[in-house]
């Protein structure tokens, strides 16, 4: 029985183990040093850069030395081609992600390809790997579309295993890679800029027609005399895998511009953009016009008189032939709405039109390029010589001499493209909304990226908050995802998953296959790129640390955000959730250079407290940056005046306060359900004071203590009220507590905000009960609003706030009640505090950490 048939009857778990399996077979086999891997499109067809680099290698090869393996996505849909070679013993096809796909992918030592290979694809010691890319772009591209970064993830990992990446000049070097998708000081290998092999066979016009002519035959287009009108509209799909098809447009126009033109001396051809070819190939009344997909689009270019189109790129190949092009823009401000261009419309170069009229206007008047504004004319002759300069026919032959027969796989002293900044790699963490990550995206607005190149590597996710976390992260940055999953066999996987939860001294963890296993996770993410520097800034799970302690790096950090030793034993109904994880981060702990405390105060707890995980040396600290400017902007509300501190006072009244208050909490306190002394009832002219407290709800925080403390507060001054902005475990036990002490109609627990800051800016007092901390922010950020802080004497309390402020308590309830009800009778004056000096001695403290090399 064939594999493939025999895999079909297996359950699904153990047909995905037994491929993984044979893959890892493959992945061991030797390398097949005259094989060559080819894939245009994710098989969609044998097109583009690819293809003609393939032709010209077998036109090369007389003696049939090597062996070309073409991925396609479709036998039945691309049977012509798969005849056309069957009399060439050389020349293979392999279905797209089949188990064959990934043999060849395995073994061929040239791979090829002009988008990327699938999240699993990790090129292997040996490989030379081309990535050719499939055009110039007109439209934006990587990390240029805004907050669109994770859209790019597979393509910047494809790029950074490649050993060479084709351009057509200079400036497509420039603006896309280098720029556009950040390859400049962490791309390893060598940029082509050798010109468009696909472009090739434009030059020769007659060549291309005779070759042309039977491909259009087949579909039953014949070729005449006439000049060639070719539309070869974009795909304007938001979703790569669910292409928009406007098959009515596209009909419509071509009707219009038929009805105007000479048919006699111009016939029109449609080239659909090859993700909706074949949806556009069902439309009956389009056939007569629709080049196949399966013909190369530069044949097509090639006999093409004049082109009409409008964000393709496909206008970069045609200007070679100096032949004129216009674009039809009738949607631009929408386009540009979903997708952006780096070309506007008065920067085309060519004729643009808004509607059908001013198209068959064009055409019919502006025919040769001679004829054309100067303006225009001089347009597409300076972009025409930007882009396309080296287009002679030849790049085909110049790639094969440069990746074939000279010692491609020869390594380079020094990286070709480096601007001298050291790089940086930081794992910033889950991205979910709590202290790590915000500490994560306020560093990563303090660093000098004049001096730093800066790699943020995030575990791929598509929850709504991390994705929104995502667009957080400094522009300034190279946003990176880990996606897909180890390869490897499932014997490495179980070992792998047993020793992340029992540590790196645990049976199985130093055997060599674990070394290869974590090595390769390292390669499929990052491919040839190395970091100068690598963080794990969460420092909470085994997992990244692991990862990044099989990286070639020369140094390597960690961050420790809180007394570890103390969340390790910390007890949630009977359970310790963190105690796994977090020894076996202590475990890794000597393969890191630095253990990163969040403040001084808090090195000193744990390089005691974990002092037999690593020597003392490499304790040190870093103290968390804030970002001023985002707090008080997202503290703003539109509906509620400015409030302002006057002498060091609130410039909005206490009741103006309390009523703001009322309206931001998710249910509403009433001033009347505050107390029921005589005091309670002046409450609606001169308002409440109000305390707030915004963390997890769980142990170390002890809420519970906080609540026992507002109530004693409460008997005593009932125009008081507690609001606690959060969630967590002991959610339940607290409301439970607030039935119990009667302080329902005074305390409200809130829930989880994204933006707790319009809460604490019209707040009173902010009140932290923890029993142990690392550096929390929400200190930080209760003094940027101008609020007060009242706060337990937890560990490393001293270097959580600036010398001078807040009013630190010893952690009792007693102790606690006494301040809050003091602040409540009197408050204190707001104190300033120096964001700028706190940031610049905290980032001072970060670069001691980084240039300790």
């Amino acid at each position: 029985m064939p594999t493939q048939r025999r895999f079909k009857t297996l359950p699904r778990r153990i047909k995905r183990i037994a491929k993984s399996e044979i893959r890892n077979l493959w992945a061991k086999s030797p390398i097949r040093d005259h094989d060559i891997f080819y894939e245009s499109y994710s098989g969609n067809g044998m097109l583009c850069h690819p293809e003609a680099i393939f032709n010209e290698l077998l036109r090369r090869d007389t003696q049939s030395k090597y062996t070309h393996i073409w991925v396609l996505n479709n036998f039945d849909r691309y049977k012509g081609i798969i005849e056309k070679y069957s009399a060439y013993t050389n020349v293979k096809f392999v279905k797209y992600q089949s188990l064959k796909y990934y043999k060849h992918l395995s073994q061929s030592k040239y791979l090829i390809n002009n988008v990327s290979f699938p999240a699993q694809f990790v090129k292997r010691s040996g490989q030379i790997y081309l990535n050719t890319w499939h055009g110039i772009p007109l439209k934006k591209m990587g990390y240029d579309i805004p907050n669109r970064a994770v859209n790019a993830k597979n393509i910047v990992r494809n790029f950074l295993a490649s050993d060479f990446l084709l351009s057509s000049s200079a400036r497509m070097t420039k603006e896309m890679y280098l720029s556009a998708f950040k390859m400049n000081n962490i791309f390893e290998g060598e940029i082509l800029e050798v010109g468009s092999p696909r472009i090739d066979r434009q030059v020769d016009t007659a060549a291309a027609r005779s070759e042309i002519q039977p491909l259009l035959a087949e579909s039953g287009i014949a070729l005449d005399d006439r000049q060639v009108i070719l539309y070869a509209p974009t795909w304007k799909g938001h979703d790569y895998f669910n292409p928009l098809n406007d098959a009515a447009g596209i009909s419509s126009l071509i009707d219009r511009l038929e009805s105007q033109i000479d048919t006699s001396k111009y016939r029109i051809l449609i080239k659909a953009h090859q993700i909706v070819a074949e949806a556009v190939a069902t439309i009956p009344e389009l056939r007569e016009y629709l080049v196949p997909n399966t013909v190369p689009t530069n044949l097509v270019l090639a006999i093409t008189d004049m082109l009409i189109t409008d964000y393709s790129s496909i206008f970069f190949d045609f200007l070679v032939t100096n032949r004129p092009v216009f674009f039809h823009i009738p949607d631009m401000d929408e386009y540009i709405r979903y997708r952006d261009l780096y070309v506007g419309a008065d920067a085309l170069p060519g004729p643009t039109s808004m509607n059908v009229d001013e198209l068959i206007d064009n055409v019919m008047n502006l025919p040769s390029i001679e004829q054309w504004p100067d303006e225009i004319r001089e347009r597409h002759q300076t972009m025409r010589l930007d882009y396309t300069p080296d287009e002679d026919g030849r790049a085909s032959v110049r790639v094969l001499d440069r990746v074939f027969f000279s010692n491609a796989s020869e390594s380079k002293k020094e990286p070709f493209y480096s601007d001298g900044r050291k790089k940086i790699l930081v794992y910033a963490g889950g991205m979910i909304p709590n202290g790590i990550t915000t500490s994560a995206l306020n560093l990563l607005d303090n660093i000098d990226y004049e001096r730093y190149d800066v790699t943020v590597l995030c575990p791929f996710s598509k929850s709504a908050d991390q994705q929104y976390n995502f667009t957080q992260i400094n522009e300034n940055a190279r946003l990176m995802f880990r996606f897909g999953t180890f390869n490897g066999t499932y014997l490495q996987n179980i070992i792998r998953l047993r020793v992340l939860k029992r540590g790196a001294n645990s049976a199985g963890a130093s055997l060599p296959m674990q070394k290869k296993l974590w090595e390769t996770e390292w390669k499929r993410c990052f491919g040839d790129a190395r970091f100068d520097h690598i963080i794990d800034f969460s420092g909470y799970t085994s997992f990244w640390g692991t990862l990044f302690s099989y990286a070639p790096t020369n140094k390597r950090s960690i961050w420790l955000h809180n007394d570890l030793a103390a969340d390790a034993h910390r007890s949630i109904s009977g359970n310790t959730p963190l105690k796994d994880g977090l020894f076996a981060t202590f475990s890794i702990y000597n393969r890191f250079d630095n253990l990163i405390s969040v403040s001084e105060g808090l090195n000193e707890i744990n390089a005691s407290s974990l002092a037999s995980w690593a020597p003392e040396s490499r304790f040190s600290w870093a103290s968390n940056t804030i970002n001023e400017a985002k707090i008080r902007e997202l503290a703003l509300d539109p509906r509620f005046a400015p409030m302002y501190v006057i002498d060091g006072r609130p410039g909005l009244d206490q009741s103006t306060r309390s009523g703001i208050i009322s309206e931001l909490v998710a249910t509403p306190l009433s001033p009347n359900k505050f107390g029921n002394s005589e005091k309670s009832q002046k409450s609606a002219e001169e308002g409440y004071f109000t305390f707030i407290s915004v963390g997890r709800l769980s142990p170390e925080k002890n809420h519970a203590r906080l609540i026992k403390a507002f109530a004693s507060v409460h008997r005593t001054n009932p125009l008081t009220r507690l609001v606690i902005a959060g969630d967590g475990p002991l959610r339940a036990d607290l409301e439970a507590l607030i039935q119990e002490t009667g302080l329902t109609a005074s305390v409200r627990l809130v829930g989880h905000l994204k933006n707790p800051y319009k809460l604490m800016k019209y707040s009173d007092a902010f009140v932290l009960s923890s029993d142990y901390e690392g550096q929390p922010m929400v200190l930080l950020e209760a003094l940027v609003l101008g609020v007060p802080v009242i706060t337990t004497s937890f560990g490393s309390v001293a270097g959580a706030l600036p010398k001078g402020i807040g009013i630190v308590v010893q952690p009792t309830v007693e102790a606690l009640a006494e301040a809050m009800l003091s602040e409540a009778d009197s408050p204190s004056l707001r104190g300033y505090f120096d964001v700028e000096k706190y940031n610049a001695d905290a980032m001072q403290e970060f670069e001691r950490v980084v240039a300790n090399n």
